[in-house]
């Protein structure tokens, strides 16, 4: 067995050193930087260094661009500036309906950047702009398989339309970025998506046996040598006002300051401090009605704890399209600020270190915020060494416990064997960890472990298992499920329609196992689900048939809607299928719809999920979700509903006001936030949040308690 496994590692490194390095792509300096307008005439743009050889990734691969496009890259000292001219034959049918910072442009017409600062294929930068300036960036890591589009970072872009096609600028501080200053090369990737032809063009190389945003295959940029990030030191004070308001007790003003100070200590580590850490901004979480019975997962959505999130990932947490990712989480930073209720902590303040030393890529963080126990401090040190290209080992460890009273320690470490250049072109990874706790009074049964085999490519399977010890507890970390082995398989295959009878672009087959034992390996749960048929339409139309074939043993009685219902301890099968039917969102209206139905334990169970959104104008978004789930049991019946309503007014790409409302029937609340935002440069924001909670909305309307708050943050950069 050592001796095939070493054969393997041999294998993944030896494929790793071999692959080959793309021609540079010079980046001149100039003297005078050019002006964000969205027009292309400055005397910088002369100077620029020209790329115009896109390939067409979808629905031609291989295929030049259909569109003629051109991109300059200059450089000052202390900037990157790039400038985007994309043609049109039809100016009129460009798809441009988004403004505000950091939408989803998945639906518009839009340009991106990848930007691999450290060279080392792997990890990088990400922005994104659209025909009406609306920007966006991100963090990629994994070479592509882990992308957090959270990250927020200080940099601006301008775009305009125009008679044949449309524009953009963007300029990236250096200051904004992480990287290794000795390098004189970067990794680049370009990208164009022509929505209408849901048509995608890549820079240097299109290939569908790759992540979208795949690291490895980026071509090369030279003269990034001596660029300057200046003292690196960014300042942010906030201030705030505010009022809490309920029935029960008379208005409590609120009046509040903080400071957030990053330091780059190299050019490649970023430091952060945090003093009476504030997230007032920070967006609602959509209601999730509960009728499993495991905790739910929630994303995290506060800027402090998504910087640098990617440096913290470990195992198969990592990884935004695995299906079992979130089974396994050593850490999640949404256990601080939160008591073991869910409700939201005051933090005190804390600091974080991330970035890469050399081979090295480090995550340190320590954050103490407000608790009523002692066991308010909580430390994070992530750890991991490059091997070969895109392979490596590394360690994690926290200290701290969120999730219950004794103290808990946790440590462990993975290693990942991975290469992009198997057969050719193809994604090959092979990944194994394993995770001990330390908790008060706990002597055994408190590890975890698993290995994992990925092959990501058009052609896709994913093999998989993990064992969770019944006693293991991550104090800072996610495991809905304890006491478990699980072993998983996904597969699919989808064949493209050269001809595109019909529309079609691509057929599509996929197929799913999950098998859950206990620790006497007695069968728990076993769930297959197949998609016989699932179709892409070059309009961006799709559409499914699905069937599962479920089995649960529950070894206790399952009190399913906080009571309402008892399921008996039993042994139950049950199948289910599924239409999903999803439209175009490029168009004014749009509308998806996912119906349900089959058994449920003892009963039967149909389920109903539409969506539906109005493009108004370019300003204005309405946009309705219906969530209803009907339980038939014996002798009883039930319905659970969740509305939610978005109202959006997009008055440019920097001001913007977003109204979401959210109803369900087993709180019977109403949450509505309204959130408005102005950036009036990038770091210096003013936000004006109000949020409100209704009960019994449908009888007397009353207002249970209402926040707002006025908020004001300046950055300033040395």
């Amino acid at each position: 067995m050592k001796r095939y496994l070493f054969i393997l590692i041999l294998f993944f490194l030896l494929k790793e050193i071999s692959a080959a390095q793309n021609s540079p792509v010079h980046v001149p300096l100039v003297d005078n930087a050019p002006k964000l307008d969205g027009n292309l005439d400055d005397i910088g743009w002369q100077k620029a260094a020209k790329i115009t050889t896109f390939k067409q990734r979808e629905p031609r691969e291989g295929e030049p661009i259909s569109e003629k496009t051109a991109v300059y890259i200059c450089r000052t000292a202390t900037a990157l500036y790039f400038g985007f001219r994309c043609s049109e034959q039809d100016p009129a049918k460009i798809t441009a309906k988004e403004l505000a910072r950091d939408v989803s442009l998945g639906h518009d017409d839009r340009v991106q950047i990848i930007l691999d600062t450290f060279k080392n294929q792997k990890s990088a930068y990400w922005f994104q702009i659209g025909p009406r300036g609306s920007i966006g960036d991100a963090l990629v890591s994994e070479n592509g398989a882990t992308f957090n589009k959270d990250w927020d970072g200080l940099w601006d872009g301008r775009a305009k339309i125009h008679e044949t096609g449309w524009d953009a600028e963007v300029e990236i501080p250096f200051n904004t970025l992480s990287f290794n200053a000795s390098l004189d090369r970067w990794g680049l990737k370009l990208i164009r998506h022509i929505r209408r032809k849901n048509e995608q063009g890549y820079w240097p190389v299109a290939n569908l046996n790759t992540y979208k945003f795949q690291v490895s295959d980026a071509g090369t940029i030279s003269g990034m040598a001596a660029v300057s990030q200046g003292l690196g030191l960014d300042i942010r004070p906030y201030g705030l006002g505010g009022m809490d308001r309920s029935p029960a007790q008379s208005n409590d003003w609120i009046r509040d300051a903080g400071i957030d100070v990053f330091y780059q200590v190299t050019s490649n580590l970023k430091s952060a401090i945090t003093i009476n850490t504030d997230f007032a901004q920070t967006e609602v979480d959509n209601r999730q009605i509960n009728l499993t019975r495991f905790p739910l997962h929630y994303p995290e959505k506060r800027d402090f704890f998504l910087d640098g999130a990617n440096y913290f990932n470990f195992g198969i947490s990592a990884e935004r399209d695995n299906p079992y990712s979130k089974r396994l989480i050593p850490f999640f930073s949404r256990r601080i600020g939160l008591d073991i209720n869910g409700n939201p902590l005051p933090i005190q303040g804390g600091a974080k270190l991330t970035g890469q030393s050399g081979r090295y890529h480090i995550g340190l963080l320590h954050i103490s915020d407000e608790r009523t126990e002692n066991r308010r401090q909580f430390s994070v040190a992530r750890v991991s060494r490059d091997l070969g290209r895109q392979s490596s080992v590394g360690m994690i460890w926290t200290r701290g416990n969120a999730t219950g009273p004794d103290e808990n320690t946790l440590f462990g470490m993975d290693f990942k064997l991975a290469t992009s250049s198997f057969k050719g072109n193809k994604n090959l990874s092979l990944l194994m960890f394993g995770l001990h706790s330390i908790t008060e009074n706990i002597l055994s049964e408190n590890n975890a472990f698993g290995c994992e085999i990925v092959y990501p490519n058009d052609m896709s399977f994913r093999l998989g298992f993990h064992q969770i010890d019944e006693h293991f507890v991550s104090g800072l970390g996610f495991v809905p499920r304890r006491g478990i082995r699980e072993t998983y398989f996904t597969y699919s295959l989808g064949p493209r329609l050269q001809s595109h009878p019909y529309g079609l672009l691509q057929i599509l087959f996929e197929t799913n196992m999950n098998y859950i034992t206990d620790m006497d390996n007695q069968l728990l749960t076993r769930i297959l689900e197949f998609t016989p048929l699932k179709l892409r339409f070059l309009s961006d139309d799709q559409l499914s048939f699905n069937m599962s074939a479920e089995y649960e043993r529950l070894i206790k009685d399952f009190n399913i809607l906080k009571d309402e219902y008892i399921i008996p301890q039993n042994i139950y099968t049950f199948n289910n299928y599924w239409f999903d039917l999803t439209s175009a969102q490029h168009r004014n209206i749009w509308a998806s719809t996912i119906y349900r139905w089959g058994d449920f334990y003892n009963g039967q169970r149909r389920d109903w999920n539409i969506a539906l959104g109005y493009k108004i104008a370019v300003p204005f978004f309405l946009g309705l979700e219906w969530e209803q789930s009907d339980l038939e049991f014996p002798g009883n019946d039930y319905t659970v509903q969740v509305y939610r309503l978005n109202g959006n007014v997009l008055f440019s790409p920097r001001i913007t006001l977003d109204n979401f409302i959210q109803y369900d029937n087993i709180s019977e609340n109403i949450g509505w936030q309204s959130r408005f935002r102005w950036i009036l440069k990038p770091g210096n924001e003013i936000f004006l949040v109000w949020n409100s909670i209704f009960s019994d909305p449908l009888e007397r309307f009353v207002t249970e308690n209402s926040s707002s708050r006025l908020k004001f943050v300046y950055n300033y950069r040395f």
